[in-house]
């Protein structure tokens, strides 16, 4: 054990520059006769869409493509330190779904071959559309003891855009919750639209609103007319069609313009079957009003 330790301190101390020199140069013909001979190099590439006409949008398409290069040591080695990415041209696509060759890919490498996993990759375009919304302000908080918010106002219009088919069934957008807690002023503020999980383009991502808040106050509603809510094959009697009390909260300068027209009040029986049901009243009112009290609060129906 001594002589072979001795063996190898000896290789480091006796003429250290000639013995590295020459481990440089094996690594070195090592490296020459491996970069010429010829390999298979397997791995996944981005894929890049390129010339989509403007009227349309992707909503799916393959990100990555599996390939294997051969070629030689030197080529590879390029490949594997610079991953190269495959660029399909989509000029001619239609609306729908498009299968496009991998043949038809372009992959700028040099003296090398590619074979592909797959044939073809599939990618599905849609019409691309813009849809104008006001956004929905959440709010959280209350303002201070005998303060309401009397309206919101909303001073940005957002544009959303993106394939025809989600903006389609989109039909509200929100912006973060604003925090009213003890609010007694008025104010302004720049609040967040909140993103959509779709491929939706959002803009602008900030909009301006407006927190008008008021003193809070209360008024009474009589003689409110019951509507009840029943399919076209019910027969519906009620016993006291009207509220008799109504009792409502908000900001004084909201409730000097609440009429008894902007109040629905209603009893929904469309899902009951024929029998006698004493139902509550739901009772709707605009926003930033508040129900304090409501007679009668149930109703007598009988469904046929």
């Amino acid at each position: 054990m001594y002589n072979i330790i001795k063996k190898i301190i000896s290789f480091f101390t006796v003429e250290p520059i000639r013995k590295i020199l020459a481990v440089i140069l094996g690594f070195g013909l090592w490296i020459f006769v491996a970069i010429d001979n010829t390999y298979n190099y397997e791995r996944e590439i981005c894929v890049c869409y390129t010339n989509l006409p403007d009227k349309y949008i992707i909503t799916d398409s393959l990100a990555k493509l599996k390939v294997i290069f051969k070629g030689k040591g030197k080529n590879l080695f390029g490949i594997w330190a610079s991953p190269p990415k495959a660029f399909c041209n989509l000029a001619e696509v239609v609306q729908g779904k498009n299968l496009i060759s991998v043949r038809d890919l372009i992959i700028p490498v040099t003296d090398v071959t590619i074979d592909y996993k797959v044939k073809f990759i599939n990618v599905e375009i849609d019409e691309k559309t813009s849809k104008y919304f006001k956004a929905i302000v959440p709010v959280k908080g209350s303002p201070k003891p005998g303060y309401a918010i009397a309206s919101i106002e909303v001073y940005d219009t957002v544009i959303a855009t993106g394939a025809k088919k989600f903006l389609q069934n989109l039909n509200e957008i929100y912006t973060e919750s604003l925090d009213v807690k003890n609010q007694a002023l008025t104010f302004e503020r720049n609040i967040s639209v909140k993103q959509i999980s779709e491929p939706i383009i959002i803009s602008p991502e900030n909009i301006r609103i407006k927190v008008v808040i008021d003193s809070s106050s209360q008024k009474v509603f009589t003689d409110l007319r019951i509507n009840v809510l029943k399919n076209a094959k019910q027969t519906v009697r009620i016993k006291n069609s009207t509220i008799d009390t109504l009792v409502v909260v908000g900001a004084r300068s909201r409730l000097d313009k609440l009429h008894k027209e902007e109040i629905n009040a209603r009893v929904e029986v469309t899902d009951l079957v024929p029998g006698e049901y004493l139902l509550p009243v739901d009772v709707l009112l605009p926003d930033f009003c508040n129900v304090v009290n409501v007679k009668p609060q149930r109703v007598q129906i009988v469904v046929y």
